[in-house]
């Protein structure tokens, strides 16, 4: 990001804060430029080449994350200005909105660690879950996922049994007993350090901390002997934790082998840490579909002549389901990139090329 800036501060591009986009201006045939607003004052910036929509997603507004995704009490890791003032500048010019499936995370909230306005600052407990001696378990007090890699428990959050209407793997918490605490950190609370009690629930026993989180006693004990057994020989029978090279990199402890996010919870007190769900870091599941120059394209499926659009605010539709781990800056540097030609008259042929080179 800081090279972006120097790059546009080197050309003398002049970089405006604190500025609320209202509306798109047209023409008639083109979009060429938008009303603004700043400390009051209504600002009117005309644009000789085009417009790009690039503001992340929608996720800090509540009514557009309930009817643009089905994600139910959702949390948010970003800031506040995420409002979604990509699909209302577009909405009005007829830009057309695709989705993919939900990015929903799960994460928790350090007690104390606030952004603006006091808007709680959400972490992403992606690091930590997959790590030894830490398991995931639903209100059945089993597990129900490879915590080590993001894509196989993120998901199963979202299951819905048809039959109860409800979601079985949620609420679910983190259970960990006290090697995690001693050897790995948990968000920004470091090995050792004692953990807020507004953020977890702790017992001397597996059965204690059962009946503090409203878990069945019996159940969550066989889950962590049987997880236990997998820790002996090294393989999880049930979800194959530790077989992705990803995960056993990410959120395992490389001096732990045969595998890597295995580790027996034995030692007391033991922790349960309720996991509540995210919308995911900007990676919204709707967005302003586009063709390959990044041009907005309409319901009528030709582009709206001077409207771009870049990153989280287009529609996922380039790399599908979920996110791709690292992706989104490659993405907006991309669609950056490639609205740019596009507008100076010069649109790459990228895509031409490497149709060629791939023979389809």
């Amino acid at each position: 990001m800081g090279y972006l800036v120097k790059g546009a501060l080197d050309r003398e591009i002049p970089l405006h804060t604190n500025v609320n986009v209202e509306e798109l201006i047209g023409d008639g045939e083109r979009v060429i430029g938008v009303r603004a607003t700043r400390d009051g004052e209504t600002l009117y910036i005309k644009a000789n080449r085009g417009v790009v929509l690039a503001v992340s997603s929608y996720e800090r507004n509540a009514s557009y994350a309930k009817t643009l995704g089905h994600q139910l009490k959702v949390e948010s890791m970003v800031m506040p200005s995420i409002n979604g003032a990509h699909l209302r500048l577009a909405g009005p010019v007829g830009g057309r909105v695709a989705r993919v499936p939900d990015v929903t995370l799960l994460g928790f909230h350090v007690p104390g660690e606030e952004q603006e306005n006091g808007v709680p600052l959400w972490r992403g407990a992606l690091p930590f879950l997959g790590l030894p001696h830490t398991i995931v378990v639903n209100r059945a007090g089993k597990r129900f996922a490879n915590e080590g890699f993001y894509r196989y428990i993120y998901y199963a959050t979202d299951i819905i049994d048809g039959n109860t209407q409800t979601h079985p793997n949620y609420p679910c918490w983190a259970i960990l007993d006290q090697q995690a605490r001693d050897k790995y950190p948990f968000g920004s609370l470091m090995p050792g350090q004692p953990m807020p009690e507004a953020l977890r629930v702790s017992a001397d026993s597996l059965e204690q901390l059962a009946e503090k989180i409203g878990v069945d006693a019996a159940a969550l004990g066989g889950t962590v002997e049987r997880f236990n057994g997998f820790c002996e020989t090294g393989v999880d029978e049930d979800f194959h934790r530790g077989t992705h090279p990803w995960g056993a990199l990410m959120c395992g402890d490389q001096s732990r082998q045969p595998n890597a996010n295995l580790g027996p919870l034995e030692r007391g007190p033991f922790y349960a840490i309720p996991l509540h769900r995210l919308a995911g870091g900007g990676i919204a599941a709707s967005g302003l579909v586009a063709d390959q120059h990044c041009q907005v394209m309409g319901w009528n499926d030709e582009p709206i002549a001077g409207l771009y659009v870049a990153g989280n605010s287009q529609a996922c539709l380039d790399n599908g389901a979920f996110m791709q781990s690292g992706i989104t800056n490659a993405r907006g540097l991309t669609h950056g990139y490639l609205a740019g030609r596009n507008a100076a008259g010069k649109p790459s042929d990228l895509l031409q090329q490497a149709i060629q080179r791939l023979g389809l």
